[in-house]
């Protein structure tokens, strides 16, 4: 239900700087970037990995913020030190792949539950999990609609797939994801496949994943060369 799937991922120039100038962020020194309401300089810091992401993303991310005042310094970084600045809570900005198959959330729920991911993908909400994970001792305690996806993504796991109490679970679980903004998307890049045409039981793939460990699906043990 509702159309979440391209969810503020539209390109809307005019729609950023009306944002931006609602929050009450000007360029009060004339140098053609937005200061923060109280002043201070704002930059933020786009560290990134080509495992996660193309560079070429990240510096078209960096040009669009900088068209509406957002100032940015583009970085690239190796996975590990990726990984471990983001499971530290480092990082200005979380940038890397994400995608959340149905076959997979069914049997894991950490797409859903702070930080969202393991420690090799994009997480989110650090304070979150340790607030999670120390059962309310440490960390900072997430809002309500946090607390709603925990709730939701176990009960959608055990429920009846075929009933109506999945599929209000399954709407509830996207709108709330999508609308609070938790990860913004942008945009669903084609992923090439070139294959030999020695190469036999090859057959066209429908996904092209992380999650579905690339050619897992297509059983490529089963794949050889026609000599």
């Amino acid at each position: 239900e509702g159309n979440w799937q391209n969810y503020m991922a539209e390109f809307d120039q005019a729609g950023a700087n009306a944002r931006l100038d609602a929050l009450g962020m000007a360029d009060t020194d004339g140098d053609g970037f937005r200061e923060l309401p109280n002043g201070d300089k704002l930059v933020l810091n786009l560290n990134y990995s080509t495992q996660g992401i193309a560079g070429q993303t990240v510096e078209l991310v960096s040009q669009y913020w900088a068209d509406v005042g957002i100032q940015s310094v583009v970085k690239e970084v190796t996975p590990d030190e990726y990984r471990s600045a983001q499971s530290s809570n480092k990082l200005d900005v979380s940038m890397w792949r994400k995608s959340q198959p149905l076959a997979i959330v069914l049997g894991n729920n950490e797409l859903w539950v702070p930080p969202f991911e393991n420690y090799f993908g994009n997480r989110n909400g650090m304070l979150w999990a340790e607030w999670v994970d120390s059962n309310g001792s440490a960390g900072v305690e997430p809002p309500e609609d946090v607390k709603q996806l925990i709730a939701d993504i176990n009960a959608f796991q055990s429920a009846d797939q075929s009933s109506d109490e999945f599929k209000m679970l399954g709407n509830r679980m996207v709108e709330n994801m999508a609308s609070n903004l938790y990860f913004i998307g942008t945009v669903n890049a084609p992923a090439p496949l070139i294959n030999n045409n020695d190469l036999k039981n090859f057959t066209e793939f429908k996904t092209h994943s992380y999650e579905y460990y690339r050619t897992y699906p297509y059983r490529a043990t089963q794949w050889w060369l026609d000599e």
